[in-house]
């Protein structure tokens, strides 16, 4: 049965969503690590149908909020991708606990692929890692955003020179720490080459996130 619940440190809580396998000796554990900004949104109607049929195929399933993001504790503008990197390694021993599942799967989502990448070197135990339409680099994903933003500011024309100079400030509508554009920003594509290619799967749904099939080539090839 699916279970909703916090955990983690009592003033930064995690939230996050555990499907239990419904068939089988569930000896999977897929945590998904989710988009973020808009993308979060978008995606989650999706990634929660996902969790259900992965679940209903034999595997434990659990989802994660990184702090900050959606019903987890904390406000954006506090964390940066250290934050999350943590959040996810956290996540794993949870749904680990939960399930006792043998084997780890990571599902990194756009920039949550970033994300599972940067994770993978501090933590033990994770056999595979499937990307899903991931972001070409952390620094082209800043600038998709700021793009967003500019296209934003452009169309509510009537904002004042106080309020635009405000809104410059945020990334696709939200508001970010200088910490959070610095760690993104340094995140390239050497984060996808350290992974081995037999424990790495890219998964492509969309040429907008994916800007060439010889950025998908490259990823899969290392």
């Amino acid at each position: 049965m699916h279970k909703a619940f916090f955990f983690g440190a009592t003033d930064q809580r995690l939230f996050a969503n555990y499907h239990p396998a419904g068939r089988g000796d569930g000896h999977v554990l897929t945590v998904i690590c989710p988009p973020l900004f808009s993308e979060y949104m978008h995606a989650h109607s999706a990634l929660r149908k996902l969790a259900i049929y992965l679940s209903e195929e034999g595997q434990n399933v659990l989802r994660l909020d990184y702090r900050g993001t959606g019903d987890s504790f904390g406000d954006l503008s506090e964390f940066g991708v250290s934050d999350w990197v943590d959040d996810i390694k956290l996540a794993v021993q949870q749904g680990r606990d939960l399930s006792g599942s043998r084997e780890v799967c990571l599902l990194g989502v756009r920039a949550g692929a970033l994300l599972a990448c940067r994770s993978m070197g501090a933590l033990n135990g994770v056999q595979r890692l499937i990307l899903w339409d991931p972001v070409p680099d952390g620094a082209r994903y800043l600038q998709e955003l700021r793009d967003v933003q500019s296209r934003c500011i452009e169309e509510h024309f009537y904002l004042r020179r106080a309020e635009r100079a405000e809104a410059k400030q945020e990334l696709a509508g939200q508001r970010v720490s200088n910490r959070l554009i610095e760690e993104l920003g340094a995140l390239d594509a050497s984060v996808y080459s350290g992974i081995p290619k037999n424990s790495l799967h890219v998964v492509c749904t969309s040429k907008v996130n994916v800007r060439s099939e010889e950025h998908t080539s490259e990823l899969q090839s290392h």
